[in-house]
């Protein structure tokens, strides 16, 4: 997202939609103030022709003898009564609504000869505040504001005066801004929606400047840059306890990670290229060795003695045992690094299955001198395992252990249990792990600067424990002995 110029800005977006809000309030107070000056208005003529038609019924109650009405006399003290407002009208009503008497402009009563009365017993009965429309005479299917009051007979009511204010509506607008109080109230309203305006420009402001700085991140993560996005000043938001705080440290938090990613597959590709070079380098020296020497009986198998012939064929078998290593190694991994492996677990004493790999190992160890002790107490707990993967995962320990302890010295394999599982340890007399390669000896295809898997492991006999390890649950560990040599521990947990 772009919070630059431009309508496509989040900033320009709010801005105008805070510019359209105070602009709606503004018209929304100009049409309530009018509507509600129209309304005062209207109540307060209404009011004023109350006391009007109150007076007429008080000061004319022969008005309400319509047996000896003179209609002309009437009409013309009407006519005396509106000099001052000729627009509005006064009529005399009987009780059935029938129009009895009446002065307008024109001297006439109209086409309408009758009206409601409905409307006047509501005005009779509606509370202070309250504006009623009744029927004009002189325009029937139309209501005006009106004013009543009922006529006696004596004791009895024959009738109303009805006064209908017919003036024409005054200019509101005109009146509002001609009002000293009117025009002082506009001016606070609008002061006041430009105030809150400018507030809320003001606490956007606050808002889109760290969003600025995290898309101005974001983009440099985009082009690839992203040690320059996680330095303080691409984020000087962190300190706040807001969202936008909580935002900023969860996206350091995702670049970092991110940072560490790609630094890790970048030494990921590096290693596999690493790999490449030198698996090629191993399958192609046995590969190249085995052909020559079957090449060699092949020709010259006649003319050697069984004793040449025995040799060569020797070296050729020992090349092919190094191949089959090296590509069960790369199968096996191939196998394990599947997410649907399946894992067949079963109860097992560890301790009796470091006793049958010291004995599959001892006639190797025997022949270059190297002892292959065991070492675990009685009662080990039974735990819940793979029995071949784990055997698989201990054996890869031991011929790597064997590969570097030097003749006469020993292997050493035990087990030990702790509140919560069992760890097995394979101990050997060699150089050890330069400390360098020590977080790196388990990762796929690694080969360390001395080379502790040696050539025809490709680097993942130790990757294959790990990945055994993962499968049960359990961890992988190694370090130097203070005495010299490595030490590698796989933890397996007791609980199934």
């Amino acid at each position: 997202m772009n919070f630059g110029l431009g309508f496509n800005s989040l900033r320009t977006r709010i801005v105008a939609l805070v510019v359209a809000f105070c602009i709606l309030i503004g018209l929304i107070f100009v049409m309530a103030a009018n509507f509600a000056y129209m309304s005062y208005y209207d109540e307060l003529r209404q009011r004023q022709g109350l006391a009007f038609a109150q007076n007429v019924a008080q000061m004319y109650p022969e008005l309400g003898k319509f047996d000896a009405l003179n209609r002309e006399e009437v009409e013309n003290r009407f006519e005396q009564m509106l000099l001052l407002d000729p627009s509005s009208a006064i009529y005399l009503l009987d009780n059935s609504g029938h129009v009895r008497a009446g002065y307008t402009k024109d001297r006439s009563i109209g086409s309408k000869s009758m009206l409601s009365l409905n409307p006047i017993k509501q005005l009779m009965s509606a509370p202070v505040g309250q504006t009623v429309f009744g029927d004009d005479p002189e325009f029937p299917n139309s209501q005006a504001l009106f004013a009543a009051a009922p006529l006696q007979d004596g004791d009895m009511m024959t009738g109303y005066v009805y006064v209908l204010m017919r003036s024409p509506r005054v200019d509101s607008n005109r009146i509002l801004m001609s009002s000293s109080a009117n025009r002082t109230a506009l001016y606070v309203a609008l002061g006041a929606t430009l105030v809150s305006a400018l507030l809320v420009l003001a606490v956007l402001s606050l808002i889109t400047r760290p969003l600025r700085r995290l898309t101005n991140a974001a983009d440099a993560v985009s082009a690839g840059d992203i040690e320059s996005a996680i330095e303080a000043k691409a984020m000087p938001y962190e300190s706040r306890n807001d969202e936008i705080g909580r935002l900023s440290r969860a996206f350091r938090a995702m670049v970092t990670r991110l940072r560490e990613q790609v630094q890790r597959v970048r030494r990921m590709d590096a290693t596999r290229r690493e790999w490449v070079a030198s698996i090629s380098h191993d399958l192609r020296t046995p590969l190249t060795s085995l052909m020559g020497h079957l090449e060699t009986v092949q020709l010259r198998g006649e003319q050697m003695t069984d004793a040449e012939r025995k040799r060569f064929l020797e070296v050729a078998m020992q090349n092919a045992k190094h191949l089959d290593r090296l590509s069960a190694s790369l199968f096996d991994f191939a196998r394990l690094d599947s997410d649907e492996v399946p894992v067949e677990k079963a109860p097992a004493h560890v301790g009796e299955l470091l006793d049958d790999l010291a004995a599959r190992f001892s006639a190797a160890g025997h022949s270059r001198n190297i002892d292959i002790n065991v070492d675990y107490a009685e009662g080990l707990p039974m735990v819940p395992i793979d029995a071949a993967l784990i055997e698989r995962a201990v054996a890869n320990l031991i011929d790597n252990a064997m590969r570097y302890t030097p003749e006469g010295s020993a292997v050493t394999l035990s087990a030990k249990a702790d509140a919560d599982g069992v760890a097995l340890t394979v101990a050997d007399a060699g150089p050890g792990i330069a400390p360098q390669d020590l977080p790196h000896v388990f990762e796929r295809f690694f080969q360390g600067s001395r080379h502790r898997e040696g050539r025809g492991h490709a680097g993942l006999g130790l990757a294959i424990v790990q990945r055994v390890a993962q499968l049960h649950e359990g961890t992988v560990q190694a370090a130097n002995q203070a005495s010299g040599g490595a030490v590698f521990t796989v933890w397996l947990p007791v609980s199934a």
